[in-house]
């Protein structure tokens, strides 16, 4: 993603466009824009985590417009049988 103008919580991070997946691994939401702090790439199954006060925590700035952060990247994914059919909300 670029950006001419961004919010300075943003400088030297790397953005990543990411949607949230069901249990079958398709996409269920509209894109978002998420701060990749694991080095994730293009096609990658990432765990993101949205917290209030997040960006505080891990990057130690006050009040800045971090919503979404990448911790992890999926190595492997395997669903139980049992909830395979339900729908994660």
């Amino acid at each position: 993603m670029v950006s001419v103008i961004k919010h300075e919580a943003y400088d030297n991070k790397k953005l990543l466009i990411i949607k949230r997946l069901d249990v079958h691994l398709k996409p269920i939401s509209p894109a978002i824009m998420a701060i990749d702090y694991v080095g994730a790439g293009e096609g990658d199954t990432v765990l993101v985590s949205r917290s209030p006060g997040l960006a505080r925590e891990v990057f130690g700035i006050e009040n800045a417009p971090i919503c979404e952060l990448i911790i992890a990247i999926v190595d492997n994914v395997n669903i139980d049988e049992s909830i395979r059919h339900t729908t994660l909300r």
